[in-house]
């Protein structure tokens, strides 16, 4: 389990399926990450029993993200996906209910720090499409700069988009 100031990030558990389910039948979730579209139960049922194990064999980990003024609540996901020569790549979704609150960036900037701590990455990076404004901000609160843009980036999902790949270094 990781704290931060406004966030706590824990394990994820079986019984988080529903809430995960519900959080990604949000049209910018779907639009704006590499969540199955049309999102179904059985792809969160997936999640827990795949992605985390699968993240976790890249050298990277996946975590719950609660605020700690709402403990229990899923707000969001954060992930370390994986570290390729101290490389490290983030991304995360959130809980429409939680947006504009400064979650993200509190869990984005706590995952960035234990990354660099404990995993020994010295630089971490985030892909982002250029119309996701939201999420670039979150970044950028969380020390995240503009690195370039790449026209053409094939994602986790076999996607191809054009995204802002922004980075913090240790």
């Amino acid at each position: 389990m990781l704290l931060g100031a406004l966030t706590r990030l824990r394990p994820w558990r079986d019984d988080d399926a529903e809430a995960i389910f519900r959080a990604c039948q949000d049209a910018d979730v779907q639009r704006f990450t590499t969540v199955p579209s049309p999102y179904r139960r059985e792809d969160a049922d997936w999640f827990l029993a795949h992605h985390i194990d699968d993240v976790e064999a890249e050298g990277g980990a996946s975590f719950c993200v609660e605020g700690l003024a709402e403990p229990g609540r899923v707000a969001g996901s954060m992930a370390l996906l994986h570290i390729r020569e101290g490389v490290g790549e983030v991304g995360y979704w959130c809980t429409p209910e939680v947006r504009g609150r400064g979650w993200t960036a509190d869990a984005l900037a706590t995952v960035a720090a234990w990354a660099f701590a404990e995993r020994g990455c010295r630089r971490l990076e985030l892909t982002i499409e250029p119309a996701n404004v939201a999420s670039l901000g979150v970044a950028r609160r969380a020390g995240f700069v503009e690195d370039h843009v790449d026209p053409a980036r094939r994602l986790r999902d076999g996607s191809v988009r054009e995204v802002v790949v922004l980075a913090l270094e240790r």
